[in-house]
């Protein structure tokens, strides 16, 4: 999706409330706010900040490194480091088992990375101006989209010309950030304080600025972490690892070990971190929806102080979702075809993706913590579709439907009314349609039924999802598939 799509897309789809049409374009609400910002001192572009969260009682240290544009936040929860910032452009998050992702896709949202996005800098080149509020202290509206990346609404008081308010929404959530204690310090006006809130008490945060001084900050030092902690098998694990599962409507269920504790979680690949119930961690102390997990089992693959979201989302007999920290370290194999789950070293996969009779497609799964595969929509060759083996059906987004309008008006066969499809992130509305051949690789599926994204008015609504659609299980269960997210790839056999 190009930027200026984008932007038409996600102001179509939501913003925040209040906005009216400005009275001012955005080259002179830019050059105000360039004006009150100030020139920073270049020997700050390279910089070490430290910052404290707090939240409620506690506290927590929070380590930045900015080198020219790229930055990266480290957050100390204890013994747990969770890591955020800005590489080559692109905002990226990693949680406490140092596996980091773009927010290509990520639509989950995270309360521990709330970094401001105009506190370092933007580019100007992906802002619109959105419009303006009233009242007695008026602000201009700025509507910042990074390519792939959830919007970002920048307020800019209209008296000061700095930008005093950032809102930003992620699959259903809207956060707040409001910014105070403007001091001159690098040459340039920055806030040394602000509130971030996203409708939930417990995760508002009260964010002081410490420190800030000039420093050799090398590209290591802003780079996404290098160490990944994984699922190890047993020493003696030379071939495939068979997982306790059960495949119930769809859905893949493993056994696990959480604590010493069985539990059962869906096996998702849709799905951007490990995620368990309030009602598994609470024992664990969860602070800002994350917990660290002393012991956790997957089979005979262990994981010591596992770092896990801890959000509401299951009740009764599943403690929760194995996502995407669960895939990288080795392969895992989902045979629908056997109802069987495995685990493989990639030594001993080696040999399948070798086969002529796989066929292996490049899975990106760096940009949005789902692995994003190419397919065919009749005669359209399409590069971000998201593999997800927690979703149900093949669903067409809102990003294919405003490209393609004229294709799916004339080829695509409607079936009858909307519907609403309900992820984790959120909800959205669905068309249903037949569409007469849909691929991946050599592999095609004729007069397939599908759900096109169409507008509606839900109040968990997703809005803006940069990808364009939604493999899910009715296509998924009929191939035995291998997935190998260390080298960006799946092996599907029939």
């Amino acid at each position: 999706m190009f930027p200026s799509l984008a932007l038409a897309a996600a102001i179509a789809g939501w913003q925040p409330a209040g906005i009216k049409p400005a009275t001012t374009t955005l080259s002179e609400v830019l050059a105000a706010n360039a004006a009150a910002s100030g020139k920073p001192d270049p020997a700050f572009a390279r910089r070490r900040e430290r910052w404290t969260y707090a939240n409620g009682d506690r506290r927590f240290p929070v380590d930045v490194a900015v080198r020219d544009e790229d930055m990266r936040a480290t957050v100390h929860l204890g013994a747990a480091n969770y890591a955020a910032g800005r590489h080559d452009g692109t905002r990226w998050r990693a949680d406490g088992n140092g596996i980091a992702h773009g927010l290509f896709a990520d639509q989950q949202g995270d309360a521990v990375d709330r970094l401001p996005q105009s506190y370092v800098s933007f580019d100007p080149a992906n802002c619109t101006l959105a419009g303006e509020t009233g009242g007695p202290n008026p602000r201009w509206v700025i509507a910042d989209l990074p390519r792939g990346e959830p919007p970002e609404w920048f307020y800019v008081d209209e008296a000061s010309g700095l930008i005093v308010s950032e809102v930003a929404r992620e699959g259903s959530r809207v956060t707040t950030i409001d910014f105070d204690q403007f001091t001159r310090f690098d040459g340039a006006v920055r806030p040394r304080h602000w509130h971030v809130s996203d409708g939930a008490r417990a995760h508002d945060l009260e964010v002081t600025v410490d420190d800030v001084e000039p420093a050799a900050v090398t590209a290591t030092d802003v780079a996404l972490p290098s160490e990944r902690r994984v699922f190890a098998p047993p020493a003696s694990a030379s071939e495939a690892v068979v997982l306790p599962a059960r495949f119930t409507l769809g859905r893949i269920e493993v056994e696990a070990s959480i604590a010493g504790r069985r539990r059962w979680l869906v096996l998702d690949t849709g799905t951007a971190s490990i995620t368990l119930d309030p009602s598994v961690t609470g024992a664990f102390g969860p602070v800002l929806e994350h917990a660290t997990i002393p012991t956790m089992s997957i089979g005979p693959l262990t994981l010591d102080n596992a770092s896990v979201l801890t959000i509401p989302i299951f009740a009764g007999r599943l403690a929760g979702i194995l996502g995407y920290d669960f895939f990288f370290g080795h392969v895992v194999r989902i045979d629908y075809l056997h109802e069987r789950v495995e685990v493989l070293s990639h030594a001993a996969a080696a040999p399948v993706f070798a086969d002529a009779a796989t066929t292996v497609v490049p899975a990106n799964v760096e940009r949005g913590g789902v692995p994003l595969i190419g397919v065919e929509l009749g005669p359209i060759a399409i590069e971000t579709f998201a593999v997800d083996t927690g979703s149900p059906n093949l669903n067409i987004l809102s990003a294919f439907a405003q490209r393609y309008p004229q294709e799916i008006a004339t080829r695509w066969t409607p079936l009858g009314r909307s519907y609403t499809a309900r992820y984790l992130e959120g909800s959205i509305v669905l068309e249903p349609h037949r569409i007469a051949r849909f691929a991946i690789g050599p592999y095609h599926f004729d007069d397939m039924p599908v759900g096109v994204e169409v507008p509606g008015a839900l109040r968990d609504q997703l809005t803006a999802i940069p990808f364009d659609g939604i493999i899910g299980t009715d296509i998924l269960s009929t191939f035995d598939l291998y997935f190998d997210y260390d080298n960006a790839r799946i092996g599907i056999r029939c």
